[in-house]
């Protein structure tokens, strides 16, 4: 459509604007170009002028995006997983919502594990090439392989969920805050913005280590999770503005400044050359 007041998805179409009346205004020039395109609306399933709508599982009001309570609904009740496909089926709705939980990679990351069948750290990963184990293994139970672990992790997600935090639209004319946090059991960030004197949540990102990142020096680990998150997920918002990150790992600023670097850190920081930051060391930063 061409129009920045717009947002679609398929065939999925909401429209918004900061008082009732650009609303309305928005609205007829949306209704007016798909009559000349001859698209049709059900009316049915058309809502106007409302302070808040559900939209893709989320939301969307004035305050910012919430996750669908009717969605989670089916959280608090949620089985434990008797098999690989319950578990999969469970971890997949709740990823879909990742960005509303704190360090969700290291929560999950049991589950994950026993997904993977690969309950110890020594475990070998699993043959992808092979096609005719998938199906077996989703038949196998994992109630014995279910350990404490897994019940605490499964416990956290739930309520993880269900207590989300209500995220802020993101503004470009306001200063993001990027707090970076890493360790052995993940990558971890929080992207802010302040309003009203508060920081506010725009979005929760979180991975988990490769297997050749687990040997990695703190330090470097830090790094990496500096990179990823400013370079690979957070992009769309920190390009071509400016912002400020804070670590409370204090090496990391050296690392940036005056260390010597392999050839990796090299293209990592190459990388982040065409972003404009600010480094803070900040001790106790809580991811």
């Amino acid at each position: 459509m061409n129009l920045i007041e717009v947002l679609v998805y398929l065939d999925d179409i909401i429209v918004f604007g900061n008082t009732l009346e650009e609303h309305e205004q928005r609205l007829e020039k949306v209704l007016k170009q798909l009559h000349e395109e001859g698209l049709k609306l059900s009316l049915e399933k058309c809502q106007f002028c409302l302070p808040s709508v559900t939209y893709l599982g989320h939301v969307v009001s004035a305050e910012g995006v919430s996750t669908d309570p009717r969605k989670l609904e089916a959280v608090a009740s949620w089985p434990r997983a008797r098999n690989v496909t319950e578990l999969r089926s469970f971890l997949g709705f709740c990823s879909y919502y990742r960005r509303f939980v704190g360090g969700f990679a290291k929560i999950a990351q049991p589950l994950n594990k026993l997904l993977r069948k690969e309950v110890g750290e020594g475990s070998k990963a699993p043959d992808r090439s092979s096609s005719v184990q998938g199906p077996r293994k989703a038949r196998e139970s994992i109630q014995e392989e279910w350990a404490n672990q897994c019940e605490s992790a499964f416990g956290k997600l739930k309520e993880s969920l269900i207590r989300a935090p209500v995220l802020a639209y993101a503004d470009p004319h306001k200063l993001y805050e990027l707090h970076v946090d890493a360790s052995r059991e993940g990558l971890g960030g929080v992207l802010y913005q302040e309003y009203d004197g508060l920081l506010r949540p725009v979005a929760y990102v979180s991975r988990s280590l490769m297997p050749s990142e687990k040997n990695y020096p703190t330090h470097k680990l830090e790094f990496l999770a500096l990179k990823w998150e400013v370079v690979d997920k957070l992009k769309d918002y920190l390009y071509g503005v400016d912002f400020v990150i804070k670590t409370d790992n204090n090496p990391l600023t050296y690392v940036l400044t005056t260390a010597k670097l392999d050839a990796t850190g090299h293209q990592w920081l190459a990388a982040l050359s065409g972003f404009r930051f600010s480094l803070k060391y900040h001790p106790g930063v809580n991811n």
